[in-house]
């Protein structure tokens, strides 16, 4: 064996190896791991026979960025490199705050907590805190 089957073997036990971290047990049939899994060993079984040097060096890099992929969606990068910074929050979460607010909390202590303000949280968006 020369070092390019070497590698070659290396980097499709590592894809293998990669595919099953994201086996999901509960749905094994449908699950995503599979999908990797039967798709290279599909990509390296059409490519078996292949003698052509640089058509093997070609595939061997796309093996490695599909690694390389693999890697970075198990360790999160694209959330630590591209956060979310969409704040939308939700119209419960409003009214909760405005419930929660200590001048409404005061209230409701108080037994002063009547219907209108009842209303009043369900139907406007004052925040009164």
């Amino acid at each position: 064996m020369n070092s390019t089957q070497i590698k070659t073997i290396h980097m499709y036990r590592n894809l293998i190896r990669a595919s099953k971290l994201f086996l999901n047990e509960s749905r094994k049939d449908r699950c995503i791991s599979s999908h990797f899994k039967s798709s290279i060993q599909q990509k390296y079984r059409e490519n078996k026979n292949l003698k052509d040097n640089k058509k093997i060096i070609d595939l061997n890099i796309n093996a490695d960025k599909v690694y390389s992929n693999f890697k970075d969606l198990l360790e999160n990068k694209y959330l630590l490199k591209y956060p979310c910074s969409i704040n939308i929050i939700p119209d419960y979460v409003e009214k909760s705050n405005i419930l929660l607010s200590t001048k409404n909390q005061s209230k409701m202590k108080s037994k002063k907590w009547g219907l209108l303000d009842r209303l009043k949280v369900v139907f406007t968006k004052d925040q009164e805190k």
